[in-house]
């Protein structure tokens, strides 16, 4: 399997799920991992909200630096490493309308005041052992379009 195949079926993956556990780092270095509702942005960016004042965001704020995974059902998942960052003016409304369509329980959220973010991939590693594994990672330049 090659580069494109393999970013077709990650962003498959991503596409077909809408929980993640995502793991940041207090200031002390000592990690903190919460379930989020997740969403396929552009690309293989994962898009999130967060209310402020949770240790997530204070965490994401101080350091943008997280770990997602994925999956875990059906014994497939995709492990993230990456930098979250706010979404910006310019794409706010298009992702909120993304996310809300994904996950429209994070309608409220968002009316509530919750932040919308971004997880942009450095390192993504996928993992299928539902027969004859199939595990591979992607990163630098196998990340890029």
């Amino acid at each position: 399997m090659h580069g494109d195949e393999r970013r077709q079926l990650v962003r498959d993956f991503l596409a077909r799920h809408k929980l993640g556990a995502i793991s940041t780092v207090h200031p002390d270095g000592s990690p903190e991992a919460a379930i989020i509702q997740v969403t396929l942005g552009d690309d293989l960016n994962i898009v999130f909200d967060s209310f402020p004042g949770s240790r997530k965001l204070t965490n994401i704020t101080r350091d943008g630096r997280v770990a997602v995974v994925i999956g875990w059902d059906e014994n497939v998942t995709v492990q993230i490493e990456g930098l979250a960052r706010p979404a910006e003016a310019h794409e706010l409304r298009r992702l909120q309308d993304v996310h809300v369509a994904n996950c429209p329980l994070e309608a409220e959220f968002l009316k509530q005041g919750a932040k919308l973010f971004t997880i942009s991939p450095q390192w993504i590693r996928y993992s299928d052992f539902r027969g004859e594994p199939i595990v591979f990672e992607l990163a630098g330049d196998s990340l890029a379009k």
